[in-house]
C-alpha cells in the first residue's frame, strides 16, 4: 500500500477487532510495531470518526461504527446475496445445517450458516473458529495451497488453542482429511457416532470458498444423496456467481 499512513490505520482496525477485549497503545505497538505517537494520532482519529471506543484511559475496543461497516458490507455484497437464499433453500429442504464461507487473513470468514443464532452461541456469528477446527477451511486450503503449507497452518493453530498431548492426535487427523480432500476434492468428515460435515469447495474468481451441510444423527442419514446434493450445490453456486460477475 503506498499510503503509509492508511496502511497502518488499517493494521490497527485489524488488530483491535481480532482482539479479545480492549487492547493497549502498548499492546498494540508491542503487535505492529508503530511508534506510540504515531498510534496515539490513529486511535484519536478512529474514536473521533466512531470506528473505536476508549474503553478507559489507555485502551480501546471496537465501537458501533467498525460493526456497522462489517454488518452493511455482508448486506450490501454480491456474494451473499447470491448465495445466501440458494444455501438456505437447500438445507432447509434437506433438514441439515449448513454454510458457505472463505477464509481472510488465516481466518475463516462466514457468508452464511444456519446455526449462526443457535443458543450456545452467546455472540451470534461464529467469527472465531479456529482453523483447525473448521471443515471449509480443510477444504479451501487444501485446494490453493501444498499439504506442507496447509499442514503448518493447521500446527500452528493446534498448538495456539490446544494441549500438547491433544495437539499430536489432532495434527494428525488433519493430515488425514487433507490427504482425502487432495484425493477426492471434498471432505467427508464424522465426528464421533453423531457429528458429521460435508464440504466442497467452490471456486470464484481466483480464490476458493466452501459450503458445507452438516449436523447429528449420523447413523440415521443417507450419505450418497448429501453428498450428491452437496456437489450439485457447489456446482449451482459456481454457475451463479460466474453468471453475477
Amino acid at each position: 500500500m503506498k499510503n503509509k499512513l492508511l496502511e497502518k490505520t488499517f493494521q490497527v482496525l485489524e488488530a483491535i477487532s481480532a482482539s479479545d477485549g480492549p487492547v493497549t497503545l502498548k499492546e498494540l505497538g508491542r503487535k505492529l510495531a508503530i511508534n506510540t505517537s504515531t498510534l496515539s494520532r490513529i486511535t484519536a482519529d478512529l474514536v473521533e470518526a466512531g470506528y473505536v471506543f476508549k474503553a478507559d484511559y489507555r485502551s480501546f475496543e471496537p465501537a458501533l461504527g467498525m460493526i456497522r461497516l462489517g454488518q452493511n458490507a455482508a448486506y450490501s455484497s454480491h456474494l451473499p446475496r447470491v448465495i445466501n437464499p440458494m444455501v438456505k433453500e437447500h438445507v432447509e429442504k434437506l433438514g441439515v445445517q449448513g454454510a458457505f464461507a472463505g477464509i481472510d487473513n488465516n481466518q475463516v470468514v462466514y457468508l452464511y450458516r444456519s446455526d449462526a443464532y443457535a443458543s450456545e452461541r452467546e455472540y451470534g456469528m461464529p467469527c472465531r473458529v479456529p482453523l483447525y477446527r473448521s471443515n471449509i477451511a480443510i477444504a479451501i486450503l487444501t485446494q490453493s495451497r501444498s499439504s506442507e503449507e496447509v499442514l503448518a497452518l493447521f500446527e500452528e493453530s493446534i498448538h495456539r488453542n490446544r494441549a500438547e498431548g491433544e495437539a499430536k492426535a489432532d495434527l494428525e487427523e488433519i493430515r488425514a482429511l487433507v490427504e482425502h480432500v487432495r484425493k477426492n476434492g471434498y471432505l467427508f468428515r464424522r465426528e464421533g457416532r453423531e457429528r458429521w460435515n460435508i464440504t466442497f469447495p467452490v471456486e470464484y474468481n481466483g480464490g476458493f470458498y466452501g459450503v458445507s451441510f452438516y449436523g447429528d444423527r449420523a447413523e440415521e442419514r443417507n450419505f450418497d444423496r448429501l453428498l450428491f446434493e452437496c456437489s450439485l450445490l457447489a456446482s449451482r453456486l459456481h454457475s451463479a456467481l460466474a453468471r453475477a460477475s
